[in-house]
């Protein structure tokens, strides 16, 4: 297995006018794997059918959300953790910091130690057909 990079040409950022020109690596034709393809394959590995593994990975899909607004991270051990994080206008007293300043939410992944450590030996290829 590998992973296929380009090389893509960036100013610096923040340098007015562009600044000077580097050249960096981006990984490029990624394949997206559905839902059911992600099921076909677990029920290969395991005593499960797709039907059982699509519907566990339905209900799990369907109750993120509702533990995130409940004010849960959910510890996906050996995956990793998803949490809900929110963002807001700055105000100049602790008084004036109301729900309604809250302008922004996203839900946050951190990957676990186990993920990275599976993934930090990946290998990296030139795509072709790429300047």
């Amino acid at each position: 297995m590998s992973v296929e990079y380009k090389v893509v040409k960036h100013a610096s950022p923040g340098v007015k006018g562009g600044g000077e020109y580097k050249y960096y690596p981006r990984i490029t034709n990624r394949r997206t794997v559905k839902v059911k393809e992600l099921c076909k394959h677990i029920a290969l590995m395991s005593t499960f059918s797709e039907g059982d593994v699509m519907g566990v990975l339905h209900t799990f899909i369907t109750e993120i959300p509702d533990l995130l607004k409940d004010n849960c991270s959910i510890d996906l051990e050996g995956l990793g953790i998803f949490s809900l994080h929110a963002s807001g206008e700055g105000c100049d007293t602790e008084e004036e910091v109301t729900a309604q300043k809250i302008t922004n939410t996203k839900i946050a992944f951190r990957p676990s130690k186990r993920l990275k450590t599976e993934v930090s030996g990946t290998k990296f290829i030139k795509a072709r057909n790429f300047k």
